[in-house]
């Protein structure tokens, strides 16, 4: 039993390397994989911590992950979340950096996570790594960028639907104040819109 889920085990992380990383030179998939572990997290456990130096790559397989930080006041805020299939989930595009923020579990997770010492070796063997690394850095980038210009042009409402466009089905899975958080309003404020766009729904159907 034990050598089958072993083997189930290697079956499925040669799958996320090759068909979600879309890696296909077999000695990087083949060094990658042993080196690979899947943990399994609980709501509120801590991935990584702010102000300490990740010593692995994640990536999120199952579950939901914010990254949070404190605000001038010293209230959490919300400055990322990963719900989906694939997504990495580190605090930071230069993981040599102690963490700004902290990785926070709101959902039982599970992460794919490969030493960063590994990671680095075989950067400087396989090229494709590193294109693999630098289109990671640049889809963080792009999520940001449409973070920022959702919360800084748009308002209460086109936030809220540029939410519910870009994170489909995740408003019934985690808590709301975390969702207000992420899209810089307070927990009134996004019921008060839920409300106005729940009986604009229902005058239009009758």
């Amino acid at each position: 039993m034990e050598v089958k889920k072993q083997e189930e085990m290697q079956e499925r992380l040669e799958k996320f390397y090759r068909e979600t990383l879309q890696i296909k030179e077999d000695g990087l998939v083949q060094a990658a994989v042993p080196a690979s572990r899947i943990l399994t997290l609980r709501v509120g456990e801590i991935l990584i911590r702010e102000g300490t130096v990740p010593t692995n790559l994640c990536f999120l397989l199952k579950g939901v992950i914010r990254g949070v930080l404190p605000n001038h006041n010293g209230k959490d805020v919300t400055d990322c979340i990963s719900c989906r299939y694939g997504d990495s989930v580190m605090p930071d595009s230069d993981y040599t950096r102690p963490a700004s923020v902290t990785m926070e579990v709101l959902e039982d997770s599970e992460v794919l996570t490969v030493p960063l010492e590994t990671v680095q070796k075989l950067m400087d063997q396989y090229p494709r790594l590193v294109e693999v690394y630098r289109d990671l850095v640049l889809r963080s980038a792009v999520m940001h960028r449409e973070l920022k210009i959702a919360v800084y042009q748009y308002d209460a409402l086109q936030r809220y639907q540029w939410f519910l466009r870009t994170y489909p089905g995740l408003i019934d899975r985690i808590p709301h104040k975390y969702i207000a958080s992420f899209l810089n309003m307070t927990p009134v404020t996004l019921s008060n819109v839920r409300k106005a766009v729940r009986e604009k729904q229902h005058k239009e159907n009758q």
